[in-house]
């Protein structure tokens, strides 16, 4: 699995601290910031790196390290606590590039959109805060589930053409297993042509992915499923209704994850697609559906995601 994103901590990506910070606001920073972190581990694709000089950079005259000693009154002690605390965080994201260097690695990258290619690089933020100077806003990220929805939104806006749509895809969407001709379902839209759903298709998938911790491990809670697939895409951006096929049941080939070998896989579950990305109604017969299946395997621990379809309703 190539790395398709990277995310960069620098002294801005710390929020809150000042001279004044007490122990236990302090703990409580690098407990959150842990936590963040922590979540990305969920993702082979994305990667975490801090700025090799993070507490010695210096920002409005002062460095994370003078802060710190600062906030300790002094007590060389409990400074190395704060220090320990800190590198116990960040060492094990600590990459070969400065804070100058993340910044323009960061800012640079807008001018390579023109070569398509998908490798996107962010500011870490805390949550609550935007406090790396002269970024866009849309090149910062606060949590693992924030940058797939950065990522999916690039998806949709820069690709080519609806191969590279399904390309870039896949790099992004790392548990959803694609069947090999999904792309030519995207042409079997009645209205209009694929890129009128664009939007609709990366937020169905962006949900399908980020719901992948999220949903049962239980082949017979299938349906319960469907539910937490739903809300999570509400939580994401628009509510997508999820329900299974009552008629005309589809199935389709996949290649076992295991044995390499073609199975029969049910993908009758599904998103409705009822509107354009516009919010243009489509007609009864003009209806728009993304198939997928929940397929369990003895020697798989997690559920699998089979994204079959997306096109006109079958």
């Amino acid at each position: 699995m190539s790395n398709i994103s990277k995310v960069y901590l620098s002294r801005y990506s710390i929020n809150g601290l000042s001279p004044t910070s007490t122990y236990q606001e302090i703990e409580n920073i690098l407990v959150l910031l842990k936590k963040n972190l922590t979540v990305y581990d969920r993702s082979n694709n994305i990667v975490i790196e801090s700025a090799k000089e993070l507490l010695e950079y210096v920002d409005n005259g002062h460095k994370l390290d003078d802060v710190l000693f600062d906030a300790s009154n002094n007590d060389l002690m409990l400074y190395q606590e704060y220090l320990k605390m800190f590198e116990k965080v960040i060492s094990p994201y600590v990459g070969y590039h400065d804070t100058q260097e993340i910044v323009n690695i960061i800012t640079n990258q807008e001018d390579q959109i023109q070569d398509r290619h998908f490798s996107r690089h962010y500011g870490y933020i805390s949550p609550d805060t935007y406090t790396w100077p002269n970024i866009d806003n849309k090149l910062l990220t606060h949590s693992w589930s924030n940058t797939l929805n950065l990522n999916s939104e690039f998806i949709s806006q820069y690709h080519t053409n609806s191969r590279q749509f399904i390309e870039w895809s896949k790099l992004n969407y790392e548990y959803i297993d694609f069947h090999y001709d999904i792309e030519s379902t995207l042409h079997t839209v009645k209205q209009g042509t694929y890129l009128d759903y664009k939007n609709l298709f990366s937020h169905a998938m962006n949900t399908l992915n980020q719901a992948f911790h999220e949903i049962s491990n239980d082949s017979n809670q299938n349906e319960q499923d469907l539910g937490v697939i739903s809300r999570i895409s509400g939580q994401l951006d628009r509510t997508l209704t999820c329900t299974r096929q009552r008629k005309n049941k589809v199935k389709w080939d996949f290649i076992h994850p295991i044995s390499n070998e073609s199975e029969e896989i049910n993908c009758e579950y599904h998103f409705k697609i009822n509107w354009t990305d516009q919010g243009l109604g489509l007609h009864k017969k003009k209806k728009v559906r993304i198939y997928f299946g929940l397929k369990s395997y003895n020697d798989i621990e997690r559920k699998q995601f089979k994204l079959a379809h997306m096109g006109k309703h079958l």
